[in-house]
């Protein structure tokens, strides 16, 4: 039994109020209830985590190259002694732009990333509900997915014991590139939304992104069948052009990677050895003791809370186990696809946890790449957003009134409020304010580049010595005087007396994207002096100027991406749209 698949006729403006009424209660319900959840990192005191103040630092430092015209940033001015490090130009930025220009619009970089990772559960949950809305219809499964989106143990583990600000906004996104996806198939045409769901994705967290576009590409593989070649094909195709869209930003970067510790596996704990000894017991996804919100992952034992929660294991069985009652009594209702999706999904999350128990086999045969997952509970925010997406899709097909379906999502909203509050717990600290983020703060904390392992300073020195290099920077010779010297961000503006010309070495760390030009817009060599930058002078008086600039591989890549985004416009505009409500309106296909 299937419901009609005709077009219904376009509603009428009283209608249409309505529903976006009713769109915006619900809407307004997730924010007070993220409002309730994560009430306390709305603070202007930064948080311990994992990642400690250089996470806050690493946003000031982005901010710093914003505020200075610098776009995209690629260095850290302040980091190794003033040197400089290149982690801008070599990690996915992403959620560090939103940070930064958070924190440049509200005055205060602590608050600025603090509300960022707010934020990022809001958009996520917004996410989830347009998602239930443009696959299902239905308002109350679509409710009942977002309320349960943010209030897993993983998502406050993500906040507040990793502080992974990345892996936070990477849960806005995986909603968004399933409702592409399934707008492109359901349309026939591709949908806008799916290659920039992707580039976002790639763009905030290339790991995660790395896992569940593979997922999605399996997905789609056994389901496209179901979903028609052509649909599946043009599915494909977006993901491909989403990827493109990024490759202004990966392509000079992964060609430049080799030059910096990060392509060394032992630095990145890049091993298989290493993701396995971090593997996940059974029993921890059921743990959610108190002790476990502080702890840390180690070889010896995974302290930190791994629980998937009640409501992933409840609701995923009973979804399935609903939908497995009204299928044999032929009382399925809605549109076929969908169970073959939901089931997909549902394997996809089986995997994903026993790849979390035994990940050696799998990276036995999987590429080196995914090695760097580091470690295997990461997936518990894939698990988390397959899990709530199988469910609801499962629950699609059962033919629930609307009275019980309110009756579930006021359930959903229960278990969401009744999050203990050691869950949803930060450690402040009463000195880690905006103030702090001073001069001397930076350079005492700088000496990696931010980073634990300084793993985006050149190989051409160990990590420990860059700070001694950069001081002890050699004097000028051949008779060249610095007449004077300013500095924005990374920016460095000399006004030199050169009789002869000849090499100035600067006190910068040395990365083939410095470009430096003299007056008149000449342009001077530059080269490197066991690992700092030095600039060839021309004869004369005059200043010149040192800053980041676009590699030969960044200009490909930018072009690539340009002729991406015209093909993305092109192809999804073959058709006018569907409408205002086109993204929260479900549309039915053929009864499969």
């Amino acid at each position: 039994m299937s419901l009609s698949t005709t077009t219904p006729p376009a509603s009428s403006p009283p209608a249409r109020w309505r529903t976006l009424a009713a769109h915006g209660g619900a809407a307004a319900l997730i924010l007070l209830v993220v409002l309730y959840l994560f009430f306390e990192i709305l603070s202007d005191l930064a948080f311990q985590s994992w990642e400690t103040f250089w996470l806050y630092l690493r946003v000031q430092q982005y901010a710093v190259e914003l505020a200075a015209g610098h776009f995209p940033p690629r260095v850290f001015p302040d980091a190794v002694a003033g040197g400089g490090s290149a982690f801008p130009f070599f990690h996915p930025p992403l959620a560090y732009w939103l940070s930064a220009f958070l924190g440049l619009f509200l005055g205060d970089m602590v608050v600025g990333v603090n509300v960022s990772f707010l934020l990022s559960v809001l958009l996520s949950a917004w996410a989830m509900y347009g998602m239930g809305m443009a696959l299902t219809g239905r308002r109350w499964l679509a409710l009942m997915g977002a309320l349960l989106y943010v209030s897993l143990p993983y998502r406050f583990v993500s906040v507040f014991v990793t502080g992974a600000l990345e892996e936070s906004w990477s849960f806005v996104w995986y909603p968004l590139v399933l409702t592409g996806a399934w707008r492109t198939v359901n349309r026939e045409r591709l949908s806008w939304l799916l290659p920039l769901a992707v580039a976002a994705l790639l763009l905030t967290h290339s790991v995660m992104a790395l896992y569940f576009l593979g997922l999605c590409a399996l997905v789609l593989a056994g389901c496209g069948a179901r979903l028609g070649w052509r649909g599946a094909g043009r599915v494909a195709a977006g993901g491909l052009l989403g990827g493109a869209l990024t490759l202004w930003h990966f392509l000079p970067a992964r060609l430049s990677l080799p030059d910096v510790w990060a392509d060394v596996p032992e630095v990145m704990r890049r091993l298989p050895g290493f993701v396995h000894g971090h593997r996940v017991q059974p029993w921890q996804w059921f743990d959610e003791h108190p002790n476990r919100w502080n702890g840390i992952s180690t070889f010896e034992f995974d302290s930190m809370c791994f629980s998937l929660g009640a409501a992933q294991w409840v609701v995923l069985a009973v979804a399935a186990g609903a939908y497995t009652v009204v299928a044999r009594r032929g009382l399925a209702v809605g549109d076929a696809r969908l169970t073959a999706l939901a089931k997909g999904l549902a394997v996809l999350w089986a995997g994903c946890l026993l790849f979390m128990v035994a990940p050696l086999p799998f990276l036995s045969v999987l590429p080196e790449a995914f090695s760097a997952i580091q470690f295997p509970w990461r997936l518990l925010g894939v698990t988390a957003f397959l899990s709530l997406a199988a469910a609801g899709l499962f629950l699609a097909r059962a033919p629930i009134s609307p009275r019980l379906g309110a009756v579930i999502s006021s359930a959903a909203l229960v278990l969401a409020l009744s999050t203990p509050p050691f869950q949803r717990t930060n450690s402040l600290v009463g000195d880690w304010d905006d103030a702090a983020i001073n001069r001397w703060t930076l350079r005492r904390n700088g000496a990696s580049g931010y980073t634990a392992n300084g793993e985006y300073l050149p190989r051409s020195l160990p990590v420990e010595q860059w700070v001694e290099r950069v001081s002890a920077s050699p004097v000028p010779g051949g008779g060249i005087q610095v007449l004077g010297a300013e500095r924005e961000g990374s920016r460095w503006s000399m006004r030199v007396d050169a009789p002869q010309g000849g090499p100035l070495v600067l006190p910068v760390v040395a990365y083939d994207f410095y470009r430096a030009t003299g007056e008149g817009e000449r342009t001077l060599e530059t080269f490197s002096e066991q690992g700092l930058l030095g600039v060839r002078l021309l004869p004369g008086q005059y200043t010149f100027t040192v800053e980041p600039g676009t590699t030969p591989a960044g200009w490909v890549g930018t072009g690539l991406g340009v002729a991406a985004l015209g093909a993305v416009l092109f192809l999804a505009s073959r058709r006018r749209g569907s409408g205002l409500l086109a993204f929260t309106t479900a549309r039915r296909a053929p009864p499969a």
